[in-house]
């Protein structure tokens, strides 16, 4: 919108008119990228932001504009982007409005808000999309923090409960549709309500972490999640593991935690060291069209551990469970 204005022109010789204003500086100025691109996908128009915001310059920027925009999952926005970029765009279309992922020129995705416009005639004919980007990189830096802050357990650093249990279902709804097996481990810690009483807040955080670098230390694969999730109870979610892989990880948790030495002089059943109570439960459905809720193999591996300390603790117990309908 072009406002009527009574300031004078550069020249200082009358009101300053839209003829007189050199448009292309403004947006030159601007830190929003601008791309003007006709309806078959020639660009017509590259602003200094976008070379900045992508790292190329505006002869090589035509060449990148049929993959820049990165497609992960179903984005209805992200495809209509795409078309106009690689100019198959319908001006009858939707136009695209949302934060996305585009590429650039160091390999690293980048975050920008994109609005695009159609751009028409005198007499009402489209001819061009003018396509506006925003960079969002701190706002979604910061948004991945306090996401972070809500999943993540303050004093040592791994899932809490509220991510773990998210995790569980996600994972399952894929063990049940590929019928593979899930493992799930549960840790509880003997006597640990003594050892705080014995030596005090400080030192029960200091087991607690100790424990806890054991078990970031065991579920290295990205999609193995280890978490707290009370207060001295730990759980480890090992997609795609078999039974086998299940009890052998459990009886490296007993045996590393016992290793790590730490005192408790109450806990009779590891004579005055810190040890665990371990239950692992393996599932697997034998067919498609199981619907058992996660709550089956949480339930089995809950009692593992209730059957283990209710044998005096410091010891593993397993189960395998089998689904179908």
């Amino acid at each position: 919108m072009v406002l009527e204005s009574n300031r004078k022109s550069p020249s200082g010789q009358g009101p300053l008119h839209p003829s007189s204003i050199d448009f292309e500086t403004l947006v030159n100025l601007s830190g929003e990228a601008v791309v003007l691109l006709s309806l078959k996908g020639d660009l017509a128009f590259l602003s200094p932001a976008a070379e900045r915001l992508f790292g190329w310059d505006a002869y090589k920027f035509a060449d990148h504009l049929s993959d820049l925009v990165y497609i992960g999952a179903t984005n209805a926005d992200a495809e209509l982007l795409h078309r106009i970029l690689a100019g198959t765009g319908d001006p009858d279309a939707p136009l695209p409005h949302a934060d996305l992922q585009l590429r650039s020129a160091l390999g690293a995705l980048v975050w920008a808000e994109v609005t695009a416009h159609l751009l028409r005639d005198p007499s009402g004919n489209p001819y061009a999309f003018a396509v506006y980007f925003r960079s969002i990189e701190k706002r979604k830096e910061l948004e991945g923090l306090l996401e972070a802050a809500t999943l993540t357990d303050p004093l040592t650093g791994l899932y809490n409960r509220r991510a773990f249990e998210d995790s569980l279902r996600r994972e399952w709804a894929i063990a049940l549709r590929e019928r593979t097996h899930t493992s799930l481990i549960k840790v509880s810690l003997d006597r640990f309500e003594a050892l705080a009483d014995h030596f005090g807040p400080s030192a029960a955080e200091d087991c607690l972490n100790k424990v806890a670098t054991t078990l970031k230390e065991t579920a290295r694969r990205p999609a193995d999640i280890a978490a707290r999730t009370a207060t001295s109870e730990f759980s480890l979610l090992l997609p795609r593991t078999h039974e086998m892989g299940a009890e052998t990880i459990s009886a490296y948790i007993h045996l590393a935690i016992q290793d790590l030495g730490i005192p408790n002089p109450e806990n009779t059943a590891g004579n005055g060291i810190v040890t665990a109570s371990v239950g692992a439960a393996c599932a697997v459905a034998e067919q498609t069209g199981v619907a058992e809720s996660s709550e089956v193999i949480l339930a089995a591996a809950e009692n593992c551990v209730f059957q283990a300390r209710q044998e005096g603790g410091n010891r593993v117990k397993t189960v395998m469970n089998s689904l179908s309908r």
